[in-house]
C-alpha cells in the first residue's frame, strides 16, 4: 500500500462512474426505436458500457494501492448494482423486447434477497465469507450485457463468430501467458472461456431468440447458485437462532415483492424513469442497510416497511388501475427517494471517513483519562543534626 497521495482517488472514480450510468440505459431505448442493426445507438451502447465497465478495475486498482475506505467500500458494490440494473432493465422496455421481464425481475429478486439476507446476518454478527462464485456472478452479468448488446448489433454472423472464438480462445491465452511470465495460475480466464463456449456452440446453430434466452437464463441461474450460501447455510443458522424479528421479515419481504411489481409496472403505460429511480435507490439502500446492521443502527420495522411495503402497494394499485400508473410510479418513486434520502442522512456518521475520525476524536475527547493521578512523593526524613537543632 503506497502513503503517497493519489490524483485522483479511488473514491473520485466510483461517483465519477455512478454519473453516467443512465446513459447506457437511454442508448439502447434510442437503438431500439431504430431499429437495433447498423445502429450508432447501439455502438455508442457497448462503447459506454465498457468504459463504465472498465472504471471499476481501475477504483479497485487505487484502492489496492493507497488503501480502502469505508465510503469506498460502501459505493463500489452498489455501482456495480446500479449498472447492471441500468443495463439490464431496457431489455424488458424496448419493442420488441430482448428478454421477457420475469426474467431480469428474477436476477433482481436474488440481489435484494440475498441483501436482506445480510442485513440480518450482520445484526447477529453470523458471518459467511465471500465465495470465489461472487466474483464469477458479476463477471457473467457483465459479459451477458456486452454480449446481449452485441448479437443485435452485428449483422455479419461469420464476423460475430471469430468475436465469440476470439471470446473463448483469448482468455486461454492470456492465462498460458501469465503463467509463463510470473508462474500464476488465472483461474478467471477458465471461466471466461467456458463461458464463451456455450454461447459459440449457440450462435453456430443460428437461432438469435434461443441463443439470447439461454444467455440470460445462465445468468440468472450463475446468479443464483452464487447465493447458496446466503440461502442454505446461514439461513439454517438464522433460524436456529429463534430470534427473527419483524424487521426481518419485511426486509425480505419486500425484496421478493418488490422486483416482481417494478418490471410488470415498467412495460404497462407507466414512464420508465420512476422504476430506475427506484431500482437505483433501494440497491443502494440496501447496501447501507448491511453497513448499519454490522453497527447495530439497522432501520426498525416500522421504518423499513413503511417505505418498501408502501412503494409496492403504489405499483401495486398501478397495475390494478392502469389509467393512473403513471402518477402512481411517480408517487412511488417519491416515497422511495425520501425514505431512501432519510436513511443515508441518518447513517452518514458510520460512512462519511471525516465524520467517522471526528465522531472518533470526540470520543477520545470525552473518555475520562485511564492514567491514575500521581502521588506526592513522601518527604525524606530529617537529617540527624536537623532533627537535633529542633528539639533543642
Amino acid at each position: 500500500m503506497s502513503s503517497g497521495r493519489p490524483l485522483i482517488t479511488a473514491n473520485q472514480v466510483t461517483l465519477a462512474r455512478l454519473i453516467p450510468m443512465p446513459l447506457p440505459s437511454w442508448l439502447i431505448y434510442r437503438a431500439a426505436e431504430q431499429g437495433y442493426q447498423h445502429n450508432a445507438y447501439m455502438t455508442s451502447a457497448l462503447i459506454a458500457g465498457t468504459v463504465i465497465g472498465c472504471t471499476d478495475w481501475i477504483d479497485g486498482l487505487l484502492a489496492r494501492k493507497y488503501g480502502p475506505t469505508v465510503l469506498g467500500g460502501l459505493l463500489d458494490p452498489i455501482a456495480d448494482k446500479i449498472f447492471i440494473a441500468f443495463a439490464y432493465t431496457p431489455f424488458v422496455d424496448v419493442v420488441p423486447p430482448l428478454v421477457p421481464w420475469w426474467m431480469v425481475a428474477l436476477l433482481f429478486q436474488r440481489e435484494f434477497f440475498v441483501t436482506a439476507l445480510r442485513s440480518a446476518y450482520e445484526q447477529r454478527d453470523l458471518t459467511l465469507k465471500t465465495s470465489y462464485l461472487a466474483k464469477v456472478k458479476t463477471w457473467a452479468q457483465m459479459q451477458g450485457i456486452g454480449v446481449m448488446l452485441l448479437f443485435p448489433l452485428v449483422e455479419d454472423q461469420q464476423l460475430l463468430a471469430w468475436v465469440l472464438g476470439i471470446g473463448v480462445v483469448g482468455p486461454l491465452v492470456a492465462m498460458a501467458g501469465l503463467y509463463l511470465v510470473r508462474r500464476k495460475l488465472w483461474r478467471g480466464a477458465l471461466v471466461m472461456s467456458a463461458s464463451f463456449l456455450p454461447i459459440l456452440a449457440l450462435h453456430l446453430h443460428g437461432d438469435l431468440n434461443l441463443t439470447i434466452t439461454v444467455i440470460m437464463l445462465g445468468v440468472i441461474g450463475i446468479t443464483w447458485f452464487s447465493g447458496l450460501d446466503y440461502l442454505v447455510v446461514g439461513w439454517k443458522q438464522l433460524r436456529g437462532r429463534g430470534d427473527f424479528s419483524r424487521a426481518d421479515a419485511v426486509r425480505l419481504i419486500g425484496a421478493l415483492a418488490l422486483p416482481m411489481l417494478l418490471y410488470p409496472v415498467l412495460i404497462g403505460p407507466a414512464p420508465a424513469w420512476p422504476i430506475f429511480l427506484i431500482l437505483a435507490g433501494e440497491l443502494a439502500v440496501g447496501g447501507l442497510d448491511n453497513l448499519l446492521s454490522h453497527h447495530r443502527r439497522a432501520t426498525k420495522a416500522l421504518a423499513w416497511g413503511g417505505r418498501v411495503l408502501g412503494v409496492c402497494a403504489l405499483l401495486g394499485a398501478a397495475l390494478i388501475v392502469p389509467a393512473y400508473a403513471g402518477p402512481l410510479a411517480i408517487l412511488a418513486a417519491a416515497v422511495s427517494l425520501v425514505g431512501v434520502s432519510a436513511e443515508f442522512w441518518r447513517g452518514r456518521d458510520y460512512f462519511l471517513d471525516k465524520r467517522i475520525r471526528d465522531k472518533a476524536m470526540r470520543g477520545v475527547e470525552a473518555a475520562p483519562d485511564p492514567t491514575p493521578e500521581p502521588t506526592p512523593p513522601t518527604p525524606p526524613p530529617p537529617a540527624a543534626g536537623a532533627a537535633r537543632a529542633a528539639d533543642g
